[in-house]
């Protein structure tokens, strides 16, 4: 099917659906001057007919332009394939969950704060790290066997740790549990989010959206259920064995679940549908004019020279990096990511033993987390609504999206300023949830709209590369600030593991807090001194 079949054409080439017999109808359009001639092709039957237009055009509501098309098989399979995607979404934020019993790491094994930091690195490092890789495999493989892969890292890992801190196990064989749990976590999220990128052409920000924000929403749920059942409500005290053990058996099902989901989904048969297309297209274009069979050549040979530069497509990504790195406002934008999702992260991992220094009393820590994992879900889906309709060609006043980087940077860093500036101690620990508001907000719109400016900044074609060079940015903060709290509170501990009062973690957030106020500076210089400059529009 063309989009182009002369230089005076325009684009109405769509699938629609025959009243009569609901299957899809293949329409070739021919512009003259005064005339289309309209050629729908069908299966049963071929209807020719021509529509006099002079002034107007016909615009036509197309499956494709569905994300649920009307036909019934097609509308099955991409329903299948998204609620595989929401499934593993939903609750593939486990990895969130880390706060909740990361105390008892200390309590329980004797580890320090320093080794229970390194846990949670490297459950960062297994997710952020092998994005790449991850990335590669769902387009050699498919989602399908990510959702597979996933389900044994996380049968693995979780059942190992869950061993570990039973048996007293040696600390390398809890680290290399953490690790194969961000494995996991990168396969089912990058899995899912690929899924719906190649299943749905249109409605993407849609189809990819909701099920960006059920993956922050996974956590406030989860957390919630791991307050039910495991965690002891008159001493505090989790059952971290059993926690393992039930994540365990609960994720290895879900990814084998929405494994079978996206194996007999929409996504996995669009290569043989798309074969299916071209064969009949071709067939019937060559019952049609002679111009409209050369422009199908030409197609073909367009199609042949494409498959022919794959085979260079690794030297042409790393040319594109080189590219990339060698401009300087990429180097602005990944600093600022540095100091922002950095922090954010070492608060979300650390708000466990943060807690505990405030002293019996405190708030609590399944409470917070859900705080977090609700606000952060909710700036998510407000940042990128405002960001589209600040570009709506209908809004009456275009704001910049860097106003919006800007404006949740500077709530985030706030956050920071507050615990710095005293705003939390033993005798203030209730205002507890106004930094997991703070945070939470400001974590979760910068994760959203940075990916935004990068297409456009870079250009869409150039994203994935782009923004996966990126991506490896706030694990690297992520691994730094908390190696930053960790050395801090453990300077302050008392009797080697424990520490209490607000000399654990003072120090920590004024380092933040400037580190936020820096990335606000640099965000800015790069705006107004970088892509104002060359006219880029952000």
């Amino acid at each position: 099917m063309r989009e182009d079949h002369t230089s005076q054409a325009t684009s109405s080439v769509g699938l629609t659906q025959h009243a009569s017999y609901h299957e899809t109808l293949n329409l070739v359009d021919v512009h003259t001057d005064d005339t289309v001639s309209k050629h729908i092709i069908s299966d049963q039957d071929e209807i020719v007919f021509n529509i006099e237009e002079h002034e107007s055009s016909i615009i036509l509501l197309t499956d494709e332009n569905m994300m649920f098309p009307n036909n019934d098989r097609e509308y099955r399979e991409k329903l299948l394939t998204f609620g595989a995607a929401m499934l593993c979404c939903s609750c593939g934020g486990s990895i969130m969950l880390f706060s909740l019993y990361a105390p008892q790491f200390q309590t329980d094994l004797g580890y320090t704060q320093v080794q229970v930091n390194v846990l949670s690195m490297l459950s960062e490092v297994g997710m952020y790290m092998t994005t790449p890789i991850v990335g590669i495999a769902a387009d050699i493989y498919g989602s399908s066997m990510l959702a597979l892969a996933a389900a044994f890292f996380f049968i693995l890992s979780y059942a190992t740790a869950a061993w570990a801190y039973s048996m007293h196990l040696p600390y390398f064989v809890m680290m290399f549990s953490f690790l194969f749990i961000g494995c996991g976590t990168a396969c089912i999220y990058f899995g899912s989010i690929t899924a719906c990128a190649k299943t749905f052409s249109h409605n993407r920000g849609l189809a990819l959206g909701l099920p960006i924000t059920a993956y922050g929403v996974s956590s406030l749920w989860e957390s919630q259920l791991t307050g039910l059942l495991f965690i002891d409500h008159e001493t505090g005290y989790v059952h971290v064995a059993k926690f393992f053990i039930f994540f365990s058996v609960f994720l290895g099902t879900v990814g084998v679940v929405a494994s079978f989901g996206y194996r007999f989904g929409y996504a996995i048969n669009t290569s043989s549908q798309q074969r299916k297309l071209k064969t009949s297209h071709t067939q019937d274009v060559s019952e049609a004019t002679e111009e409209n069979a050369l422009l199908e050549v030409q197609e073909d040979s367009q199609i042949l020279d494409i498959a022919n530069d794959e085979s260079s497509n690794e030297v042409t990504r790393k040319q594109m990096i080189a590219e990339f790195l060698k401009d300087a406002t990429a180097w602005g934008l990944a600093f600022g990511l540095f100091t922002t999702t950095g922090p954010g992260e070492m608060f979300l991992n650390n708000m466990g033993s943060i807690i505990k220094s405030l002293g019996p009393g405190g708030p609590k820590a399944t409470t917070n987390v859900s705080i977090i994992s609700f606000s952060s879900s909710i700036s998510r889906i407000l940042a990128g609504g405002l960001a589209d309709a600040m570009d709506s060609p209908r809004s009456k006043v275009r704001i910049s999206k860097m106003w919006l980087m800007l404006f949740f940077a500077f709530l985030l860093a706030f956050g920071h300023l507050f615990v710095a500036l005293g705003g939390l101690d033993v005798n203030n620990g209730s205002l507890f949830w106004l930094v997991s508001i703070l945070l939470g907000t400001g974590y979760g719109a910068i994760f959203t709209l940075a990916p935004t400016i990068v297409s456009i900044v870079w250009g869409a074609e150039r994203f994935g590369t782009n923004w996966g060079v990126l991506f490896l940015f706030p694990a690297t903060g992520t691994i730094v600030y908390e190696a930053i709290y960790a050395a801090i509170y453990d300077r302050h501990t008392i009797n080697g593991n424990l520490c209490f009062g607000e000399q654990c973690y003072h120090l920590t957030f004024v380092i933040t807090a400037i580190s936020c106020l820096m990335a606000i500076f640099t965000w800015a210089l790069v705006w107004r001194l970088g892509w104002a400059r060359r006219h880029v529009t952000v």
